[in-house]
This record gives C-alpha cells, structure tokens and sequence, in this order.
C-alpha cells in the first residue's frame, strides 16, 4: 500500500467509524454470533464478520469448499430490513475478493430455510477500503438464524469481508424537488424542461434519466430541495438505462454543498477523482458526507466525467436518518 493509497484508507475508516460512533460498529440490538463457517477459527475466520471490529476480516480461499457458508444466529426471532457488507482493510489493493453472486436465508431450526435475498453478479462493491454496502432483503418474516452463501467473487476463489451487519431500518430517499426560481445552477440551459432535463433526476423513475452535453456551462450545477432543513447521512447516483453501452457519461469529480438560503454553501463532500460508478444500467452507488449539518438545498457540482462532457444519470437520492421497521 503506498502513501497515497493509505491516506485514502484512512480517511474511509475515520469516516465509517464516525458514522457509527466509534470504534466498533453498531449493528442493531440484536448481538449475532456465528454458528458455523469455513475457517471459523483461524485468525481471519468466519467470526470475525460478527465481531464488531473493523481491525479484522474474514478472509479464505479453499475453492473445495465453495460455496462459502455462513451461518449467524440473531439468538431470537427478528426482522431485518437490509443488511450491509463490510469490505476489508485491504480491498483497494484485492477488489478480487468481494463477492458478487450470493443468496441469503432466513431459519427458525437450521433445517427449513426460506429465501430473502439473490445476488447474481452484483458489481457494487467497489475497490475500496472498509466501506459498507447494503442490500435490502426481498423477502419478510422473521428468523433467529441467517445463511448467507457466496457462490462467486469478481475473481479467482479468496473472499474477505471485514463485516456483516443487519439493519433493522430501511432507507428510503427523502422527497426532493429540483430548486428554481432563477438559480442558474439548477437549470442548466435546455435541461429543465427537456425529456432527459434535470428534474429527471429526482423523479423517482428509473425509466427517465438527466442527460446533457453543454461544455460552456460546465461544472454541470443542480439544486435539489429537500422541503424543511434535514440531515443528509448519505446521497446516491443511479445511473441511466444505456450506462453499459456509454460509461464514459458517469460522473468522477463533483462537490456537494448544502445551504438554507441558496446564497451561503457549504460544503459537505468533494470526491476529486472516484471511478466508483461502473458500466451498469440503473445500479444505484452510495457516498456519504464527509461533512454534516442540516440544510434545505443541496447543490451537486459535476466537474469531469469519466470521458468528454456529457453527463448522464438517472436519480440523485437523499438519505435521511432512518426509521425503524416493526417486527411483525
């Protein structure tokens, strides 16, 4: 790892520890213990994806005994809206290890296993250090134990995951509009009222997307206003429906700022050259502020894309603090 590579890692487990508050992730108040797992008691065994500490990974490669199964237990019956995987201390050096096909399963005996969640070549985990991603269960009940089996990695047989962790919150995008009134940054010229015009970005439709080509009014600017001052926890960019034919329209370098009277910003995250953003169709790429505060206008400055001047995406989402599911 070289110096740069390690400023960057660092500065990912400072802003994950701060998200959760220290140095242990808070998962939910249900303590989950593993029942059973390749490796479990080697130094990089299966335990270490419930122990709660980002200092250690679970890390294996036996192809003999893939698909990789876990088994955690919750120790009662419980609900979960989501779960996140953690990616380990290293995975900006070995992007190889995360996983991309799995299936996750919900049981009461260890015997009857019922399906929540499929994954077939899910290339959201990106090549970075300790960073969560998560995935929302499809499937509802409750479970005491949860089976989670990776049948395949981006590549070769060694997989690694720093964590796994249930949420018993889901995280829906906050309702947001496109800001007007005659702010210049929130429509850029002939892309408010066209087809593929800004305002797509916050319709909640996959089908549409914002898409325009204007070098004379680069960085791109869009103002999105989120109703009452909130506090934004993480955004999202969903790419467009031909992102896989033309990946060159994918953002790389932006800023976000937010302000309570569109005349003061603030900023709040700046990402000066992210590749995070692939060539998938409508694949939704999660980052969090490196700054907080609570602001009604949230402003995204697009300042390169991966190749040219045309910028394409299909919704701009803002998380707020989530809310809690019922255990039914």
């Amino acid at each position: 790892m070289n110096y740069s590579q390690a400023k960057r890692s660092l500065a990912a487990v400072v802003l994950l520890l701060a998200a959760y508050g220290g140095g242990m992730l808070a998962q939910t108040n249900v303590k989950l213990t593993l029942v059973s797992g390749p490796g479990q008691d080697r130094e990089e065994g299966a335990a270490m994806v419930c122990d709660g500490q980002l200092s250690t990974k679970w890390c294996i490669d036996s192809p003999r005994q893939m698909p990789y199964t876990l088994v955690l237990d919750a120790g009662t019956p419980s609900s979960f809206a989501e779960y996140g995987f953690v990616t380990g201390d290293d995975t900006e050096t070995y992007p190889d290890r995360n996983p991309v096909t799995w299936r996750v399963s919900g049981s009461n005996d260890k015997q009857e296993w019922t399906v929540l969640d499929n994954q077939k070549n899910s290339r959201r985990m990106a090549a970075e250090n300790w960073q969560e991603y998560r995935f929302r269960l499809a499937g509802k009940g409750a479970f005491r134990y949860y089976r989670f089996e990776f049948f395949r990695v981006a590549g070769g047989t060694r997989i690694q995951l720093s964590e796994i962790i249930f949420h018993e919150t889901v995280q829906s995008p906050l309702k947001v509009t496109l800001s007007q009134g005659g702010v210049r940054e929130a429509s850029p010229r002939g892309g408010l009222r066209r087809s593929e015009g800004a305002s797509m970005v916050c319709d909640g439709l996959l089908s549409t997307k914002w898409c325009i080509d204007d070098p004379r009014q680069m960085p791109y600017s869009i103002v999105l206003d989120a109703g009452s001052q909130t506090n934004v926890s993480e955004y999202g960019f969903v790419t467009g429906d031909d992102t896989h034919s033309y990946p060159s329209r994918n953002p790389v370098a932006w800023r976000v700022s937010g302000s309570n009277d569109k005349q003061e910003w603030t900023v709040i995250d700046e990402q000066k050259y992210n590749r995070r953003l692939r060539d998938e169709n409508e694949q939704e790429y999660r980052f969090r502020p490196s700054g907080g505060g609570k602001y009604r206008y949230y402003r995204f400055e697009f300042v390169r894309m991966t190749e040219g001047t045309r910028i394409q995406l299909s919704e701009i989402n803002l998380y707020g603090p989530s809310q809690p599911t019922q255990n039914p």
